[in-house]
């Protein structure tokens, strides 16, 4: 009788346990990601990215569709790594869509020199591809 209630209970319960985890390797992710920013690490930073065709920009400019152009536009805007600023966010919420697919929600802003450079809302798609977290769709505001 016991075996049949550890059977129902994991049944149960593992799902709630790999939602937690997914939650917190994408936490961890962006942790990772931030750190890479504020060193002024854009290369690394930029890895968090799905390196794809399929990568989605979503921002006030409209969208741009593809890793490359993404890419492009960050090293274009911060070609001096001394105007990357400190990059600091606020969750607002996260979602497990999915064992490998993930909703996160956040207010952010970079500041440099004590002066808020940029900011808002970002609401990114994470995907688990291999053995790693990546964005695949992010909509700043």
């Amino acid at each position: 009788m016991r075996i049949i209630y550890t059977i129902l209970l994991l049944f149960f319960l593992g799902p709630a346990f790999s939602q937690q985890k997914a939650k917190k390797q994408v936490w961890a992710s962006l942790e990772e990601q931030v750190k890479a920013w504020n060193e002024g690490k854009l290369e690394d930073a930029m890895a968090y990215y799905y390196n794809s065709p399929d990568l989605l920009w979503i921002s006030r400019a409209g969208i741009e569709k593809g890793f490359t152009p993404v890419f492009n536009s960050y090293i274009e805007e911060f070609r001096d790594r001394s105007k990357m600023g400190t990059f600091t966010y606020q969750p607002l919420e996260t979602q497990v869509l999915s064992a490998k697919t993930v909703l996160y929600v956040y207010r952010w802003k970079i500041e440099l020199a004590g002066k808020k450079l940029m900011g808002g809302v970002s609401s990114q798609i994470w995907k688990k591809t291999g053995r790693k977290w990546t964005i695949h769709a992010e909509h700043a505001s």
